[in-house]
């Protein structure tokens, strides 16, 4: 038995069989329009309460049986949200206010229904604030919008000025970003900008050194590294929207999605990575010729053939092969952003890098960026960005007399910026063929082992620090500068070998 049939006033089970009763015909079927699969389809039998809608690639079935005597009213409620709202919005309303009714039961939901507007703050105040969640709260205000808007019972287009004066739940939609808890420290993302570069690395040595699933999911990996698209806007980018030039240069385009207003939903375009070209270039060879089949349900046009909730998988669990933590796209998102925000971008920067209409949304990032001193500090490894970030791993260590005994090509010596940084460790790759900068990058590379000596880091900590002031008295602290990048990488991987060692050493003690 529904939760509203089981109502026992008399009075109230009148009031909706009445209202109910002078409802005006449903319409025989609705169109919508499905962005993702960009078709229209269409929706019959409504009178039958019942809507079987597609949204990202999923069917859901929106039943309105369990409104028992008011799944007349809430069927044409459900009708209105459809005629305005995009058909996610309208899945999600549903599931909330049914969830609703699952735990707290219909009479309150009915007597709203029937209420004169005026009483409709007591009802809400004492029957729906003290145990509604946010989102129960936006959908049941989302009902009663609807009920003004067709006029059922007493409600009317005035009366939404009510509607919009009803409290809501108190909710800190950026939470995780004040308190850091969705920020990757600094050597996971070094970890996945390796993987990347790896990647990157074994292709253009062997175009079949990645497998299929491997070159799609690093691909998406370095879409929401670099850019922070949302699952769905990675899902939904075209193999048209890829732009190959002949300098092997790689653009993308994709589309702002969650604007209330639909002109808002504009295309935006963005530039891949010079080192990371040949990635996506291959993969949409791989698309085109066939060789990469999309996923079922998913359009053959779309280029990494994967519903918005497979996307999201994907780099989960990529990320957590790679960090040991499952980040998801969302928490790359914020990432990113607090990156760019703490590098001195203006918020019209990263308004545009998020694909914000608004430039509100940003300040929540500039709120929890540090101040210059603390991005010196970062730079110089005594302080981290993020609250999150002082994590010491376990690091494979190499004892002196082993490293006597590799060949010199693996015994790793430089003199980066005139440091000598000798006997830090050892390279199972070998100098001669690193692409990198020998000394510094070792430090955040997977490929170092480090000497088990705390003593040696220290040392080289202690003269990269003065280099690393330079750079920041020269640059302002433009954290963008890819020298200075480099060095407060290095300072702070450098850091948390000797904390990782001079730990290891007091346990032993």
């Amino acid at each position: 038995m529904s939760a509203v049939s089981s109502l026992t006033d008399p009075g109230l089970v009148s009031a909706i069989d009445e209202i109910s009763n002078s409802l005006p015909p449903l319409p025989t079927l609705i169109r919508y329009y499905d962005d993702f699969q960009e078709s229209t389809h269409t929706i019959r039998a409504i009178a039958n309460g019942k809507f079987i809608v597609e949204t990202d690639g999923v069917w859901e079935s929106l039943s309105v049986e369990a409104f028992g005597l008011c799944s007349a009213i809430y069927t044409h409620v459900v009708v209105d949200w459809f005629g305005r709202l995009d058909t996610t919005t309208v899945v999600v309303y549903h599931r909330n206010i049914r969830s609703f009714l699952v735990q707290n039961g219909a009479h309150s939901l009915a007597m709203l229904s029937v209420a004169e507007p005026y009483k409709a703050l007591q009802i809400w105040t004492q029957h729906i604030l003290p145990v509604a969640t946010a989102s129960q709260n936006w959908a049941i205000r989302a009902f009663l919008h609807s009920l003004c808007r067709l006029n059922i019972g007493a409600w009317s287009s005035p009366s939404a000025k009510i509607v919009r004066s009803l409290a809501g739940v108190k909710v800190d939609k950026y939470r995780v970003v004040r308190t850091a808890d969705c920020f990757l420290p600094i050597d996971q993302q070094t970890a996945i900008a390796n993987y990347i570069d790896d990647a990157q690395i074994a292709l253009s040595h062997n175009p079949s050194a990645l497998g299929d699933e491997q070159l799609r999911d690093v691909c998406m990996l370095a879409v929401s590294f670099q850019y922070a698209l949302r699952p769905g806007q990675l899902a939904r980018i075209e193999l048209a929207d890829v732009r190959i030039y002949e300098t092997d240069a790689v653009h993308f385009s994709f589309i702002r999605i969650k604007q209330s207003d639909a002109k808002k939903r504009i295309r935006l375009a963005r530039r891949i990575k010079r080192e990371w070209c040949n990635l996506f270039v291959e993969l949409v060879s791989r698309r085109e010729r066939g060789i990469i089949k999309e996923s079922t349900g998913v359009p053959a046009r779309l280029l990494f053939g994967l519903k918005p909730s497979d996307v999201s998988v994907a780099i989960s669990n990529l990320t957590e092969e790679l960090t040991g933590e499952p980040w998801t796209p969302t928490d790359l998102r914020h990432t990113g952003a607090q990156r760019l925000a703490d590098a001195g971008a203006s918020r019209a920067s990263l308004t545009e890098y998020l694909g914000h209409a608004s430039k509100h949304a940003a300040d929540v990032y500039y709120d929890n960026s540090p101040v210059q001193g603390q991005r010196i500090n970062e730079a110089l490894a005594i302080s981290p960005i993020y609250a999150n970030v002082a994590k010491i791993s376990s690091y494979k260590t190499i004892t002196e007399s082993e490293l006597r005994g590799l060949k010199g090509d693996n015994q790793v010596g430089a003199a980066p910026h005139g440091i000598p940084m000798a006997g830090i460790g050892s390279c199972q790759l070998g100098q001669s063929l690193c692409l990198k900068n020998p000394g510094l990058s070792c430090y955040t590379c997977s490929k170092f082992m480090p000497l088990a000596n705390p003593s040696v880091h220290k040392q080289a900590l202690e003269g990269v620090r003065p280099v690393v002031l330079q750079f920041a008295a020269a640059a302002r602290g433009n954290a963008i500068s890819p020298a200075y990048v480099q060095l407060r990488a290095a300072c702070d991987a450098m850091r948390r070998v000797v904390e990782g060692l001079d730990s290891d050493r007091e346990d032993q003690e």
